[in-house]
């Protein structure tokens, strides 16, 4: 009896095990409240070719994390920093969402401290300081 009772609860217990795979994207801007410092002024070089990636979901926590997932993954494949001007469309049919997002991908260069003809740019348009955005979404969920 001692078995079958032991047996029996390790197999329940396996059967309810999941492994939650989470990703974590962050961006700071160096611009806020408590932080000074020195400014840091970087070249952005954006590819000539706009690019995409679909991925279906069965299940997703939020619209905004899927987009998320599907930018990052993006952004992996082509081994780029930022995804510019990204645009997205989803389709959702009998639970499954297949959401695509289109843009050009773009890697930082030359990382360099500003310099007095950089403010000339900044005097023209400060409005390219963008605020600081952190987001944390769930990849994948595994039943095992």
């Amino acid at each position: 009896m001692r078995k079958i009772l032991t047996t029996a609860l390790v197999v329940f217990s396996l059967a309810s095990c999941s492994t939650v795979k989470t990703g974590t994207s962050k961006t700071m801007d160096i611009v806020g409240a408590g932080v000074i410092h020195k400014p840091v002024i970087a070249d952005l070089t954006v590819s000539q070719r706009k690019v995409s990636k679909t991925v279906t979901f069965t299940k997703m926590e939020t619209l905004e994390a899927a987009k998320n997932n599907v930018v990052r993954e993006l952004l992996k494949e082509h081994n780029a920093d930022v995804l510019v001007e990204p645009t997205f469309e989803s389709t959702t049919t009998a639970g499954k969402t297949e959401l695509t997002v289109y843009g050009w991908t773009a890697t930082y260069k030359n990382f360099r401290q500003m310099e007095e003809s950089d403010i000339k740019f900044l005097e023209v348009r400060p409005s390219f300081i963008q605020k600081a955005e952190a987001s944390q979404s769930v990849l994948s969920t595994f039943k095992k």
